[in-house]
């Protein structure tokens, strides 16, 4: 039998002098390799870093797991669909106001000797339609504007004198469309009726004031030293109010015809307790001359205090009983803007006007 040789670690150290028979085979067996001292300081160390990893893993396991919990139902909610700001068109709406308003006064203006000027506003205007002799035409205004499928619908209102030396207020509408930074007339001005006014209603004020009460003359002294500069406003005002009087007073004198309260179907008290307010419409007659006289209506606010009532404000609208519905079958009429007065051509910097093709 063959002598067999066996290393086991940490086993008595092999006699370098041992004679071994290099004719018998040696045999080996398969042991793991024996580390030196160096890879046995790397080993450890190796196993405290992967110890350590594994604690910072189960540490930071509950941590990752929420982080990327969030992060997916963050990545599988829809996105927020993007807000669109509203567009601004004012400024739009008075470039094409006032291009409306000189479209329509060239058109009134322009004759068949000299077609030029309605013709570099409208390719189409026939020479042959024009009107031999001009018409007058003061204080056009835009009366209403509406923007409708992409096109802007002017009114303009004009006081016109023709050849029958008439006078009249007169309405035309003009199709106006303003993109690219140009306006273009679609048509030649088209006559319309103005839009419809309805008849104003005071029905908020139900309770008859006499004229003699207390407040009926301290809205008629009011009013007296307010508009006809007779007397200190400030003597029938609330502590704290400051209305400035008309000056100069454009009337000598005010005759009040009636003052109705608000609120109630009897009239205030004569005497009322403090802070006791309420709300009347003062109307009356303010006069210049005995030929010369003006109508006047006045919705005012009054506070109680010391036993006598005093003026706390000049309202800015009358009270209204309800809303008032359009009258039944009328159209409501377009946004009116504020009428320029004029019809020179849009200023310096302004969309240059392109004839409709």
């Amino acid at each position: 039998m063959s002598p067999t040789l066996s290393l086991r670690r940490g086993s008595r150290k092999a006699d370098p002098e041992l004679d071994v028979d290099q004719s018998d085979d040696v045999e080996f067996e398969d042991l793991p390799p024996v580390a030196d001292g160096r890879h046995q300081t790397t080993s450890a160390l190796g196993a405290k870093a992967a110890t350590v990893g594994l604690l910072t893993c189960l540490a930071l396991g509950p941590v990752g797991a929420v982080a990327g919990g969030l992060a997916f139902l963050q990545s599988s909610q829809p996105s927020a669909a993007p807000v669109v700001a509203p567009v601004d068109q004012s400024n739009e709406r008075a470039i094409v106001g006032q291009f409306a308003q000189q479209v329509v006064v060239t058109w009134l203006t322009t004759t068949q000797d000299k077609p030029d000027p309605m013709l570099a506003l409208v390719k189409d205007a026939q020479v042959s339609g024009l009107s031999q002799t001009a018409f007058k035409v003061e204080d056009p205004a835009v009366s209403g504007i509406t923007f409708v499928d992409g096109t802007w619908s002017v009114t303009v209102a004009a006081t016109i004198t023709d050849a029958n030396k008439a006078t009249a207020r007169r309405y035309f509408q003009v199709p106006v469309r303003y993109a690219q930074g140009g306006l273009t007339a679609l048509t030649l001005p088209a006559p319309v009726s103005p839009p419809p006014v309805t008849v104003g209603s005071s029905n908020g004020y139900r309770a008859q004031v006499d004229l003699t009460t207390p407040l009926g003359q301290a809205v008629g002294q009011f009013l007296t030293a307010y508009i006809a500069g007779s007397g200190d406003v400030s003597r029938y005002l609330t502590p704290g109010v400051n209305l400035t009087p008309l000056t100069p007073a454009p009337y000598t004198s005010v005759r009040l015809s009636e003052i109705r309260a608000a609120g109630s179907d009897q009239p205030p008290a004569a005497v009322p307790q403090d802070g006791t307010k309420t709300r009347v419409l003062a109307l009356g007659t303010a006069v210049v001359t005995d030929q010369q006289t003006a109508n006047v209506a006045y919705a005012l606010t009054l506070t109680a205090r010391a036993g006598r009532w005093e003026i706390s404000a000049i309202d800015p609208a009358p009270v209204q009983q309800q809303s008032q519905a359009p009258a039944a079958g009328s159209a409501p009429g377009p946004a009116s803007t504020r009428p320029s007065g004029s019809a020179t051509p849009p200023p310096a910097g302004s969309p240059t006007p392109t004839t409709a093709p």
